[in-house]
C-alpha cells in the first residue's frame, strides 16, 4: 500500500523549525506541549516529515536528520526544488506521475486519477488525499491542476 503525506507542508515545516530550536532532538509530547497542540493534531505533521525522511521517530522522540537540516538552511526557492526531489521519490507520487505521463498530453482527470489510486493507497480517503495529493504535488512543482475541468498534468 502507498503512503500519502496528510498534513500541510507549512505544518511539517513548522514542526521541523521547531525541532531545530530544539537543537535536534526533543519528545514529541514536549513539542505538542509547546505548540499547544493534542498530540493527535502534532501526528500528521510528524509522518510527512518522516515519510520525507526530514526527521527520525525514536521512543518518542524527534529527531532532524541531515536532510531535514538541508531542507531548512535553503530559501522559497531551493525548498521547492528539494521538496521537489523527496516528493517525487515517494512511491505514491512515482505511481502518480508515471500513470499521468503516460497518458495523452499527460493529462488525467480527476476521476481517472482517483481510480487508479482508490486500490493502492492505504485508508484512500477520496476526497481529502486528492486535496492531500493536489497539495503536495503543487507545492513540490510535480503537478499542475485546473480545478476549472478538474484536469492534472505532470
Amino acid at each position: 500500500m502507498l503512503a500519502l503525506p496528510r498534513a500541510h507542508v507549512g505544518q511539517m515545516i513548522g514542526l521541523l523549525e521547531v525541532l531545530e530550536d530544539f537543537k535536534g532532538r526533543v519528545d514529541v509530547a514536549k513539542v505538542a506541549d509547546d505548540l499547544i497542540l493534542e498530540l493527535d493534531d502534532l501526528l500528521p505533521a510528524v509522518d510527512a516529515a518522516e515519510l520525507l525522511s526530514f526527521i527520525e521517530v525514536d521512543s518518542g522522540d524527534l529527531i532532524l536528520k541531515e536532510t531535514g537540516r538541508e531542507f531548512l538552511s535553503k530559501g522559497p526557492k531551493v525548498r521547492k526544488k528539494l521538496l521537489n526531489k523527496y516528493v517525487a521519490n515517494l512511491e505514491s507520487f512515482k505511481k502518480i506521475i508515471n500513470f499521468i505521463r503516460n497518458q495523452e498530453n499527460c493529462e488525467v482527470s480527476k476521476e481517472e486519477l482517483l481510480d487508479l489510486l482508490k486500490g493502492e493507497v492505504a485508508d484512500f480517503d477520496v476526497e481529502s488525499d486528492f486535496s492531500w495529493i493536489i497539495e503536495w504535488g503543487r507545492d513540490s512543482l510535480l503537478l499542475k491542476y485546473d480545478s476549472d475541468n478538474d484536469k492534472i498534468r505532470a
